[in-house]
């Protein structure tokens, strides 16, 4: 007979735990308005900040921020339906559904076995079976394989490379964190994760016009989450007029947007975020 144990998937919702769900019914207790807002503009920014990219964009959770940015490249022409879009064999449902949901062609890489992560060879060899337009790699168990490596084979082959770094927040490779080797990174703040939200996602980017996208993804296509600028310029461009854009749908989207709850919680976490980093 196997003796075995079972290691819980989490212990506690947060961290600083009694702390943080005292602030959490103080907020709610407080406040009038909790559909996304400023909590959740102001989480945005300190993650993004934190991560060290320009453009931070909050979901209601990590696996809405993978379909929002496939279906935004889609909807920019990055990316077109029918493509063959590469993954880590190793990883979630989330990363895989997209692809076969927004019809394109999912293309498994196989994981090295010391690492657990897609290498660069593995890579190079899968290239020469098959063309690839794009890589979606996920950073697994805190680990990256060598993503320097991984992002110079994509250059070469013109690849387009975006990661999926929910669970490997905070690591750090010859100096520079995973979820930024690529045009974009998907991190999750669901319970079990570095920090927690309970539920949310974020998305992290320095490419403006794909920062713009999508914030429309995320409400059904709409603008009302742009600038002023970019609000001035998209309807320009179609020739809408204030009014009509209350009733106007600029691009295909869903509606993935958070609470200020996850907003709130977000900006209470991120605190802690430094500490947990080192715990983990």
């Amino acid at each position: 007979m196997i003796d075995y144990f079972i290691v819980p998937l989490m212990k506690k919702t947060f961290v600083n735990e009694t702390e943080t769900k005292q602030a959490l019914l103080n907020f709610i207790a407080s406040s009038d308005y909790l559909s996304m807002g400023k909590n959740c503009a102001e989480f945005e920014s300190a993650f993004s900040t934190w991560q060290g990219r320009k453009y931070g964009i909050l979901f209601n959770s990590g696996g809405s921020a993978n379909l929002a940015l496939l279906q935004a490249l889609q909807n920019m022409n990055v990316i077109q339906r029918g493509d063959n879009i590469a993954y880590s064999a190793l990883t979630w449902s989330t990363n895989v559904m997209p692809i076969i949901q927004l019809g394109m062609q999912p293309i498994p890489i196989d994981c090295n076995l010391t690492t657990l992560n897609v290498s660069p060879k593995k890579l190079e060899e899968r290239v020469k079976e098959v063309s690839i337009k794009a890589l979606f790699l996920t950073n697994v168990l805190g680990f990256t394989d060598d993503i320097h490596g991984i992002r110079q084979v994509c250059k070469d082959h013109d690849i387009l490379l975006i990661e999926d770094n929910c669970e490997s927040l905070g690591t750090v490779v010859k100096g520079e964190k995973a979820g930024n080797f690529g045009l974009s990174a998907s991190f999750s703040f669901y319970v079990a994760h570095h920090m927690s939200t309970i539920e949310g996602g974020m998305l992290c980017t320095d490419d403006e016009d794909l920062d713009e996208m999508l914030r429309m993804v995320r409400a059904n296509g709409w603008d009302r989450n742009l600038t002023p600028s970019q609000q001035q310029k998209l309807r320009k461009q179609f020739d809408i007029d204030e009014f009509q854009a209350n009733y106007c749908f600029f691009d295909l989207g869903y509606n993935l947007r958070p609470t200020e709850i996850t907003g709130f919680l977000g900006l209470q976490q991120v605190r802690f975020l430094d500490d947990i980093v080192q715990q983990r």
